[in-house]
Formats: structure tokens, sequence, C-alpha cells
């Protein structure tokens, strides 16, 4: 079928776009930069010939609509993701008017099916002690996920209509191959992470943690036409933090330690280094968003488990968490995201 897929130039997107071309589709990207969109294609191996690329903004609704005119299925990855805390005004307006855009204009068009990617974020800060796809959406930590939440529950209307629209929940993304110069803010944050030698946060925080061909092999999976609402949850694996710092010390030889500040001290240091962002107008590897994220963690023990059985039927998972791991550092070392001292054993 032909399928339009919005984000293609970033991480879970490009990957989408890349196994969507393996799964026999045609595929059309919607994007903010055709410049980005022929990178995108080149670090994966495609032919920009086998593509068809569209400008359009997720701010241009009638580009958006226009975009999705003669496809059968959609893929909408897009979305503002950053932890800058300057980015979180166009987070909260841009995520869920585009995606009301882009699924009002698919209904019109009878587009069937309709894959909607959103987070585990929209499950934050917890509210049920297991994680699950059906779960009621939270009130959010912050800017970024307040405004998947604020799709989320476009994508529901949608849902609870009738519509054919496919909810897909990552957890924490990382892996090979993501075409940002400057990584995607979740693969950057997982590098200034591993960068280091002291990690702040606790060893007992619970994550969860997943590959991003996992996440692109479900989300083209579900292009089956005629099935309705669903939902799937590819949240990963729970761990702690310590077991991600122990896997990671086994791989490469590199010792890390765990600082355990309590949560007033850890949100503390997440406004001022929220604070010192703004002022040098970057993002930092803390902010207030992320240091709640951690801090609910601790306050509610983290998740006893995760329900993502329906997801199986793609044959997800392929990827283990340490094996998904070790590729996504080898490949940060090959693209120069890390030196052989961050690499360690890998970088052999």
């Amino acid at each position: 079928m032909d399928v339009a897929i919005t984000g293609g130039t970033g991480f879970i997107g490009s990957h989408c776009v890349s196994r969507a071309l393996a799964a026999g589709h045609g595929v059309r990207m919607l994007v903010r930069n055709p410049v980005k969109a022929a990178s995108a294609l080149a670090l994966h191996g495609i032919d920009p010939a086998s593509v068809e690329v569209v400008t359009a903004d997720l701010d241009d609704h009638p580009a958006l609509r226009a975009g999705l005119e003669g496809v059968d299925a959609v893929v909408h990855v897009a979305a503002v993701f950053s932890f800058k805390a300057s980015d979180g005004g166009a987070m909260l307006r841009t995520n869920p008017s585009s995606t009301s855009a882009i699924l009002d204009a698919a209904a019109e068009f009878d587009i069937d099916p309709v894959v909607h990617v959103s987070t585990v974020g929209v499950f934050l800060p917890q509210q049920a002690p297991g994680l699950a796809p059906d779960n009621d959406v939270s009130t959010g930590c912050g800017p970024y996920t307040k405004s998947k939440i604020g799709a989320e529950l476009v994508a529901r209307r949608h849902q609870a209509a009738g519509r054919p629209v496919t909810c897909v929940y990552p957890g924490g993304v990382i892996g090979p191959t993501d075409p940002s110069p400057e990584l995607t803010d979740s693969m950057a944050t997982t590098r200034d992470l591993l960068k280091g030698s002291v990690v702040p946060f606790p060893r007992d925080v619970n994550m969860s943690w997943v590959d991003v061909r996992d996440v692109a092999r479900v989300c083209i999976g579900a292009l089956d036409p005629g099935r309705g609402p669903r939902r799937y949850l590819v949240s990963g694996p729970l761990i702690t933090m310590g077991e991600f710092t122990d896997a990671f010390s086994r791989l490469t030889g590199r010792r890390m330690r765990h600082l355990s500040p309590p949560v007033p001290l850890m949100l503390g240091m997440g406004k001022a280094f929220e604070a010192t962002g703004r002022l040098l107008r970057r993002r930092l590897p803390l902010n207030a968003e992320i240091a709640r994220l951690f801090a609910e963690s601790v306050r509610s023990g983290g998740w006893s488990n995760v329900d993502e059985s329906a997801a199986a039927e793609f044959g997800y998972p392929a990827h283990d968490f340490e094996d998904t791991l070790a590729t996504t550092i080898r490949w940060l070392h090959e693209a120069g995201h890390f030196s052989d001292r961050h690499a360690g054993h890998l970088a052999d």
C-alpha cells in the first residue's frame, strides 16, 4: 500500500521509512526540510528515488492535509521533541494541533489504517501499578509529556468514534542510525549520561528501554486495514538504572557510580539545570522534566509489570536489551558521538 509517514527525518520515523520500504510499501515522506530527508535516506542506505518527499511543516495544517491525499495508510511519528526549556511552548502548541490536523484529514479521506506514535510518557506520573496500553492517560511531568498527552487525547477521541487509529507507546528509545547530527533528545540524553562516570540518579530507579528497530517493526506491522482502533505498548523491559549501568560496564569495561540524592534535591537539580539551559540557550543533560520523571519513579517505586503481549503478533521484541545497548554504543562510536575512551571495549 502507499503510506504517508510524518517525522521520517527523525529517529523513529526514519526507521519506519526503512522498514516500510523493506515490506514492499510505497512511501511518501511528509517533512519540514527536504534536505534533511535526503540525509536521513542516505544514512539508511535508501535510494532517494524510491521515496516521494512532500514538504509539510507540522504547523502548516493545509499542507499536512494535502500530503495525505491519495495514500492508503498513515504513520504519524512527527512531533516537537525537546528537553530544552525554551521549546516547551512550541511542544504544547504544535503536538496536539498537528495530530488533530492529521487524524481529521485521515478521517475525511477514509484512510485505513492510521498509526499514531505516542509514548509511555502519557501514563506519567504513574497512576496504576502496572503499565498497559489501555491505562488512562496521566497529567504529565513537563511540557513534552503534557504535549503528548494532548495529542493522545486527540487519538483516543478518534478511537472512541470507531476510526481505525492505532496508538503505539514506545518507552525510552535507543539504537543505531539516528539521522540528527546532534542526535534526537532521547539519544542525546543517553549519550550524555554514558559519557560521564557518575550517574545523578539512584540505582533502583525503574526505566524501560526499547530498540528503535522494534518500534518501527510494530508501527509498520500494524499497517493492516480493517482492524479498527488498536493500542500497542512497546516500552521495552523494566530495568533499574543500576542494571542499565551494570550492563554498560560489562560491555565497555568502564565503571559507573550512582548518586542517590533525595527527591527534593533531585527536583532542585533539575530546576537549576533548566535555568542554566535557558541562560545558555542550549539543551543540558538534565532539566526539570527529566528530573521529575526520575523523581516520580523513586516516589512510586516504578511499575510492577508491563503488558506488551499485544505487540508479539509482529515478532516483537526482536532485540534484547543488552544487544540493543551494545549496538547503540557501537553506532555512537562509529558516528563520532563517542570517543574510544567512552566506548571502551566496544571501540575495538
